[in-house]
């Protein structure tokens, strides 16, 4: 018998474990930068909802004031009970307002307002913050330069710190009063443990099936390579070739399918073709779990884009869309108007009646601007503010769109057969795109909000004669 440097029978055993350990690497690094962009992103879009509400309850130049002053005011001890509310009710580590001083070992952040849980109200009143409270050595200069970087950005910034306090995700958005002057920042602490723990568990179920596939391939190819070389086995191999190089960036789940030939020769190379089978059906099963797992994640993302409560678009959703709106206005394509509709009496709803009546009352009057601009893409930015695009039908019709959001709006504000919170109230401008002198989409909404706050005076204006 002619004795082989590389015999088949170990050659097949070194390629067939060399192969699944370099699927096992190839397919968990790919998993975990897939699977960790994911998870981060969706703490991106968490975070930044949760900074969009929050600034909202916001007054900006009463905050200057108060951390000018060192004096706290109304607004402040409102937007306390505000993050205080939101430590409670969301599932994030800490909301606060700093502004970032310098990267020095001591003293290089102020604190001007901080939620705080009822937990710590009761167990931790001495540690709780205060206006313009120093920090003393709290933040390292390496977590002191992370902030100080975000907030000279002048955008919302990202980044991930581990403190004391543990492992966070760290959102910063700066605040900047009516001048256009930064005055804070305003952050989101989300811990990302969990994001670690999620990431080692996914990577370590992975690395186990593929191990666990490879082991069994492994030991059928070795029992397979003891026999002798047969016209079943080269078919055998052949088709697994083949398989080897069709999978390459295959996404097709049913295409990552071994077309094992029909062997009936009653020993082990059957039995292995028919675990090869086996093992393909197997593959094809994980392979359709993760392309669920991904279709599961893209529903997630579009609910990110939803408001809860009532199903129209949200702030996230509109700066998507103010994108493509720029694009026509720089290309000066289809024309377009802008409506800014802003809720009128709704913290008295909430205040008198409940937040649930104020949720009705947001409800109802939702239903109006839909309505009303039944045509055009109605986006929730705020607590009380909506937008609605007029495009195509409705822009032509714009003035009468308009005119039926008002007159549906005065209408039902007096009509004094409805509840407190069905009587709907709100002011809407209008703004039309300008292709000749109007930069930026920005500039059309702050037209539209100026128009809209006219209408607002007219409202209170009428009410009070």
């Amino acid at each position: 018998m002619k004795q082989y440097k590389k015999p088949l029978k170990r050659s097949v055993l070194i390629g067939t474990i060399s192969f699944v350990i370099l699927l096992c690497i190839l397919l968990s690094t790919v998993q975990y930068i897939r699977y960790r962009a994911i998870l981060y992103d969706r703490y991106e879009v968490y975070i930044e909802n949760i900074l969009n509400y929050a600034a909202g309850g916001i007054d900006t130049d009463d905050l200057a004031a108060c951390i000018r002053s060192g004096q706290t005011s109304e607004k402040y001890d409102a937007l306390q009970k505000l993050l205080d509310s939101m430590r409670d009710r969301l599932d994030i580590h800490f909301i606060y307002v700093i502004e970032p001083l310098n990267t020095e070992p001591v003293d290089n952040m102020k604190n001007i307002i901080a939620g705080a849980s009822q937990f710590e109200y009761a167990n931790q009143a001495d540690e709780l913050v205060y206006l313009n409270m120093l920090t003393g050595d709290s933040y390292s200069p390496e977590t002191a330069e992370k902030y100080l970087n975000a907030y000279n950005s002048g955008k919302l910034s990202f980044f991930e710190e581990i403190s004391q306090w543990g492992d966070d995700y760290t959102g910063l958005l700066p605040l900047y009063d009516s001048e256009g002057n930064k005055i804070a920042a305003l952050c989101v602490d989300v811990d990302v443990a969990s994001i670690h723990g999620k990431l080692l568990q996914n990577v370590t179920t992975m690395i186990l099936t593929i191990a666990l596939l490879g082991a069994g391939f492994v030991l059928l190819f070795y029992r397979w390579a003891a026999r002798n070389v047969t016209s079943p086995l080269e078919q055998l191999e052949s088709c697994v070739a083949d398989f080897a190089s069709s999978c390459q960036n295959q996404k097709d789940p049913d295409a990552l399918n071994i077309q094992v030939p029909s062997i009936h020769t009653n020993n082990e190379v059957e039995s292995l073709a028919v675990a090869v089978r086996k093992m393909s059906e197997a593959m094809q099963g994980y392979v359709k779990s993760i392309l669920y797992t991904e279709s599961e994640l893209s529903r997630m993302a579009v609910l990110a884009n939803k408001d809860s409560l009532t199903e129209v678009r949200n702030k996230n959703a509109y700066d998507a869309y103010a994108i493509e709106l720029q694009a026509k206005l720089r290309s000066h394509g289809q024309p377009f108007a802008i409506a800014m509709i802003d809720l009128n009496s709704l913290k008295k709803i909430n205040d008198a009646y409940g937040h649930e009546k104020g949720d009705i009352y947001i409800q109802q009057c939702c239903a109006i601007i839909c309505h009303a601009f039944s045509h055009s893409p109605v986006f929730r930015i705020g607590g009380d503010e909506f937008v609605a695009v007029m495009l195509g039908a409705d822009y032509e019709d714009r003035s009468s769109r308009l005119q039926d959001a008002r007159s549906e709006f005065d209408r039902r504000s007096q009509d004094k057969t409805l509840e407190p919170w069905e009587r709907c109230s709100a002011a809407v401008g209008i703004a039309e795109c300008r292709e000749a002198t109007d930069e930026s989409v920005e500039a059309i909404l702050k037209r539209a909000d100026s128009d809209m706050y006219t209408e607002k005076n007219r409202i209170k204006q009428r009410l009070s004669v």
